[in-house]
This record gives C-alpha cells, structure tokens and sequence, in this order.
C-alpha cells in the first residue's frame, strides 16, 4: 500500500518521531514555571492499550515481553504534526 508515492513504513516513522519529540516537548515543559498550570493537563496520560509483561521460559534463555501505549496530549499533537509533515513533505 503506497500513500502519495511512498511506503507506510515512512508515514509510520514519521509519526513515531512526532510523538517522541511531542513526549520529549512535554517533559521539557514541566522544568518550566510559567507552564505550571498547563502542564498537568498537557501531559496526562491516557492508557489506550497495555500487553501486561509475561516470560518466554526457553530453557536457555527466559525473555520478558509486554508493551504499553500511554500517550499524552503533546505525544498526540506529535503525531498529528507527523502526519501532515509526511503528506507535506
């Protein structure tokens, strides 16, 4: 499936760097003050889905497993400016 010429992939990573640097925004708002009051709503997390950890026993190796997607407001506002940066770009 191609989206204007390129692949999902590439819209995949470019909404996954949108909510890293959307996380990494919001943690850099908490250090500051004039933020105080905004911050606790724009960084509120919210649990879309949790695969709770559980253990592969191998006999020789033993993995754990499990994932969680508990974005925030700014991590969602990433992914949307990685979205339109990717049709844009």
């Amino acid at each position: 499936m191609k989206i204007s010429g390129r692949g999902v992939s590439m819209c995949v990573l470019f909404v996954v760097i949108g909510a890293i640097v959307g996380g990494l925004v919001g943690e850099l708002l908490k250090s500051i003050d004039a933020f105080a009051g905004l911050v606790p709503y724009l960084t509120a997390e919210s649990e879309i889905f949790t695969l709770h950890p559980f253990d592969i026993d191998l006999f020789v190796v033993r993995l754990t497993l499990g994932i969680s997607f508990t974005p925030h407001l700014l991590s969602a506002l990433g992914m949307v400016l990685g979205v339109v940066a990717f049709k844009r770009f």
